[in-house]
């Protein structure tokens, strides 16, 4: 199977050849910076140089996908007002100045395509669809409306207003949610046929259930509806501390990807398991970054003994690797994941 057949076959739950191997972002970056000479900052505003490093991490790494998204988490919330600088060109931006509490009034939805910035993601995967989409599974990825609000008023502002101004977030997260699906929509007419949802804002230390499925989920399932008539498979991410897993498999997407460490795993896989594709995330946080090669190796060889033969399962780490992130573990993780996966 090609990487592309492997991971989308592996996402309806079907049998594949081999467990796929699945790569978030621009995850250990150092690598892709170092083998081409280009630097983050630069493709924030160059879909070529974005282009570049996404696809050198398919050469380097050999994982089943690249990602046209930046794990910054900044990127919408950029579109929609909020102030950042890069302190190092090497590294994403940092906030400098949230969008003021009594300005989410004057938000408005945003085409992608007319922000010089969120746009470059788009034509970069069309870049990377023209070179090696045939080959390799190229994902659109985006923030849940949640997470962008966070990001545009600040976490903090936006905990507080779902309680002393719920109409007013309400309103923030329905325009977010506009400009996704518009996000989704040109994802879909360039051919993109995978989309990654980032809702790590989907956890108990940050809000009640209650709470997060009459805002948080009511959003993203909203957006998920569209992404679905575009006939585009959905991922949902969740690198929660206290995910709400449960929750999210209720709104039935294609592929959930957790952080095993923040779970039971067991009961985790029992509940995906035959309902969604599983994306397991191993550490990427202590793990991947300061493990040994034969840490990764065994753990590993754990998620595959708890999982079994049954199809629908992805190997991944928990979330975008570290910057620094040793290349011999990402060799190995490759490696066992190959070495492991049900015969």
């Amino acid at each position: 199977m090609t990487p592309k057949e492997r991971f989308e076959t592996a996402l309806m739950m079907e049998p594949v050849d081999r467990v796929p191997l699945f790569y978030q972002h621009l995850g250990a970056a150092s690598h892709l910076q170092k083998a081409t000479g280009l630097l983050t900052k630069d493709g924030f505003d160059d879909p070529q140089v974005f282009a570049q490093l996404s696809l050198e991490a398919y050469r380097r790494f050999g994982f089943d996908n690249v990602m046209a998204g930046w794990g910054d988490l900044l990127i919408e919330a950029h579109a929609h007002g909020t102030e950042w600088k890069f302190t190092d060109p090497r590294f994403y931006p940092r906030v400098v100045k949230y969008v003021p509490i009594d300005r989410i009034t004057s938000i408005q939805p945003v085409d992608p395509l007319q922000d010089e910035n969120w746009s470059v993601l788009l034509k970069a995967a069309r870049i990377m669809l023209d070179q090696v989409g045939k080959e390799v599974a190229v994902l659109a990825s985006i923030n849940s409306p949640a997470l962008i609000a966070s990001e545009v008023i600040g976490l903090e502002n936006l905990m507080m207003g779902q309680y002393q101004s719920p109409d007013w977030m309400h309103e923030l997260m329905r325009t977010l949610t506009e400009s996704s699906k518009a996000y989704g929509e040109e994802a879909a007419r360039i051919g993109l046929e995978d989309i990654f949802i980032e809702n790590g804002s989907a956890g108990m230390e940050l809000v009640s259930r209650e709470l997060y499925e009459k805002g948080d989920r009511k959003y993203v399932e909203d957006e998920m509806q569209v992404f679905r008539r575009l006939g585009m498979r959905t991922i949902i991410h969740n690198c929660a501390a206290l995910p709400y897993y449960e929750s999210q498999l209720e709104i039935k997407p294609n592929a959930i990807h957790i952080h095993l460490l923040a779970v039971n795993t067991e009961e985790l896989f029992s509940a995906v398991r035959g309902n969604a594709c599983m994306m397991a995330g191993i550490d990427h946080t202590k793990l991947l970054f300061k493990g040994t090669p034969d840490e990764v190796e065994a753990e590993v060889k754990r998620i595959m003994d708890l999982w079994g033969s049954s199809p629908g399962l992805i190997m991944a780490p928990g979330c975008e690797m570290p910057f620094k992130t040793p290349l011999a573990n990402i060799v190995r993780l490759k490696e066992a994941t190959i070495k492991y996966s049900p015969k």
